[in-house]
């Protein structure tokens, strides 16, 4: 597949999965600041955090979305809610925090909230949250920090503390081994091995089958890949992102006909018109780059 056809593929997948962005969104709470997710550090009851250490290994990449009024607010506010004793006071004030993160558009900010907030409402969904911000500012990040990846990690290890049986924590570890491997310095198949105990505890899970599919194209095996994959289908058959892995590893093997066929079952999921149009034009430039 040429580079032009896979960056197609790639724009068609990001439509698939763009609404997982939408996680960094705090969910509203009466018309106060949202309500969100999570949040950080072991212990901050009662002291205020040591200068710089609030923005930590994040300053320096994202230094040009905060300016000293910005910094001086969130100053403010984080001082504000390490003194405050009111939880709800303290949570709305984590929530202002989120908001104004994302209105900067600084990922470990808003990741670092959610984690500091979910240490106020410890829950499975708030520290799952903190560590998908955390694994997302990971995967946006170009310095690709292994405090980030460490992060996500810890979270998803909070998760399983309060549900050892949380197996979409679990499969988020495995992932986010594989995936952040050269930062923590371990191997990714320590990640892979996670993913597989997952697979061994419940052989139906689709998030862990997709994930070990595409791992596997990564390193070539691509018949690994379409068994999990098909796999995946056979469990789930609205699995829209399998779909479009299946398309990559059959068109890396210059398997047009199955390549398109599996585009446009794909196609049949979607309602988006866009999406489909998108479709469309991308499986006409295969039908023509192979027929010149």
């Amino acid at each position: 597949m040429t580079s032009k056809l896979k960056i197609q593929l790639l724009l068609i997948l990001a439509g698939v999965v763009v609404t997982g962005l939408l996680c960094f969104m705090p969910r509203q709470k009466s018309d106060v600041i949202g309500s969100a997710v999570a949040q950080n550090e072991v212990s901050h009851e009662g002291h205020d955090h040591a200068e710089g250490e609030e923005h930590g290994h994040m300053t320096d990449e994202y230094a040009n979305r905060l300016d000293s009024a910005d910094l001086e607010q969130i100053a403010a506010l984080e001082s504000k809610a390490n003194q405050v004793a009111d939880v709800n006071t303290k949570l709305e004030l984590y929530d202002s925090l989120i908001s104004f993160s994302i209105k900067r558009n600084v990922p470990p900010m808003v990741a670092k909230f959610t984690e500091r907030k979910a240490e106020v409402d410890p829950t499975e969904t708030n520290y799952m949250l903190a560590g998908d911000n955390y694994f997302k500012a990971f995967r946006l990040s170009k310095q690709k920090p292994k405090e980030l990846i460490q992060g996500a990690i810890n979270n998803y290890k909070k998760v399983i503390e309060l549900n050892p049986e949380n197996l979409q924590a679990q499969t988020a570890i495995g992932v986010a081994n594989v995936e952040g491997s050269s930062a923590l310095g371990v191997m990714p198949m320590k990640g892979i091995g996670i993913l597989k105990d997952v697979l061994n505890k419940d052989p139906k899970n689709v998030n862990a089958l997709t994930n070990l599919g595409y791992f596997a194209i990564q390193s070539g095996q691509y018949e690994k890949a379409i068994e999990r994959f098909e796999t995946a289908l056979s469990i789930d058959p609205n699995n829209a992102e399998a779909y479009i892995y299946l398309t990559d590893v059959y068109l890396s093997q210059s398997d047009v006909k199955k390549g398109i066929e599996t585009l446009e079952k794909y196609k049949s999921l979607v309602d988006d018109p866009l999406v489909k149009q998108q479709v469309n034009d991308y499986i006409k430039e295969i039908k023509n780059k192979n027929n010149s």
